[in-house]
């Protein structure tokens, strides 16, 4: 393209520039923005199973609970969190959580996912499991004690710091 067809190409486009348009473009955005969100968004009921006469449905909230009740029995695990993910007809869930000092991550892991796939299936009756994914965000450390061979250095370095003000102080 010539310096001349390229100005006559971008002038071809003054007219978007135009309030009518403007408020179209927005407009447009917005709608979009929106249908997005409806099509991303979850249920709030988690189909458990489906009968001759309808479907049996679970809130989120009663999930959560269960989760939250599992994870007090489990010693070592605090703070959990629970996110549930339904695609198709399968409901998907990620626990994190904080493993205290001394736990295993694997033998948590391990106790939690047997007793949360026992429970979501017995006791609430959901068919369609998929993942449950255990995430540790922390670990809550134990109370620190000092070792024996730090207790001995402490005051030699002790003796040398007031040594040093003393020096300074000559100065």
């Amino acid at each position: 393209m010539s310096e001349m067809d390229w100005t006559e190409f971008l002038n071809s486009f003054d007219y978007l520039a135009r309030t009518e348009y403007l408020y179209i473009g927005g407009f447009a955005l917005v709608l979009a923005f929106t249908l997005i969100l409806l099509v991303r968004r979850q249920p709030k009921n988690v189909v458990a199973y489906k009968t001759g006469n309808g479907r049996v449905m679970v809130a989120r909230s009663a999930i959560k609970e269960l989760v939250y009740t599992s994870c007090e029995q489990i010693e070592g695990v605090s703070k959990p969190q629970i996110a549930i993910d339904i695609r198709g007809a399968k409901a998907h869930f990620e626990v994190r959580l904080k493993l205290a000092s001394g736990s295993h991550l694997r033998t948590v892991e391990e106790t939690l996912q047997a007793h949360l796939r026992k429970a979501l299936t017995e006791n609430l009756g959901i068919e369609n499991l998929g993942r449950i994914n255990i995430v540790a965000t922390g670990f809550k450390s134990g109370r620190v004690e000092p070792s024996s061979s730090l207790k001995h250095k402490e005051p030699a370095t002790e003796e040398v710091s007031a040594a040093e003000t003393d020096e300074t102080k000559a100065y």
